[in-house]
């Protein structure tokens, strides 16, 4: 059985063989040429023939034509990546390493005015963190982002342990506590879930 490309193709060569759109380019009249091009060309598609033809499916045959193959890597040798990628946008203007600013109360401000179908709720800054809790700004196609929570040692917070017997783990604050020179934050490690006790300066 032949494949849907292959089926094209063999389309293709029958139209050619039987003088059709080749036979345009023969004519050295352009009204002829015109002629011969509408008359040649397809039923217009309706909306039935989009349905039957997910856009998947027609992304997939687009790049079959360029020798991709599904399952395969990428490159000519085809040790590549398999599955596609996506980069994470970033919020608007912000830039690397900056953290977006907390969002306004505007208590005591005028409200400003917004357009139909606009909101007064801040877009949410969703990032994508991997099984390490660490933030990544590529991720597989499917994966799911979350929004970023809270910055600095306040709790919720995701820190990173530079020193101690816990250095190179991340983990996300619980509570903090004691004097500003000696902060001490109560953390949950990402990879495991227990909670332990660490100062403030063996973190970022």
């Amino acid at each position: 059985a032949l494949s849907e490309d292959a089926r094209a193709a063999r389309a293709l060569l029958e139209e050619v063989q039987m003088g059709g759109s080749s036979s345009i380019f023969n004519s050295n009249d352009d009204t002829e040429r015109y002629r011969l091009d509408v008359a040649t060309r397809a039923d217009e598609a309706d909306t039935d023939a989009y349905a039957k033809m997910p856009i998947e499916d027609f992304g997939k045959a687009y790049l079959r034509g360029y020798n991709w193959n599904e399952g395969a890597g990428l490159g000519k040798d085809g040790k590549g990546a398999v599955e596609p990628i996506e980069y994470v946008p970033r919020p608007q203007l912000l830039g690397l390493g900056a953290q977006p600013k907390a969002p306004d109360e505007g208590h005591g401000k005028k409200k400003k005015f917004i357009k139909p179908g606009e909101s007064r709720e801040p877009k949410k800054d969703m990032i994508y963190v991997d099984d390490q809790g660490r933030q990544r700004h590529v991720k597989k196609v499917g994966e799911k982002l979350t929004e970023r929570g809270p910055s600095g040692f306040n709790k919720g917070a995701v820190v990173a342990i530079t020193s101690g017997p816990h250095e190179g783990l991340y983990a996300r604050i619980v509570s903090s506590g004691g004097l500003a020179a000696d902060l001490r934050l109560v953390l949950r490690l990402t990879m495991n879930g227990t909670e332990v006790t660490v100062p403030a300066s063996h973190c970022e």
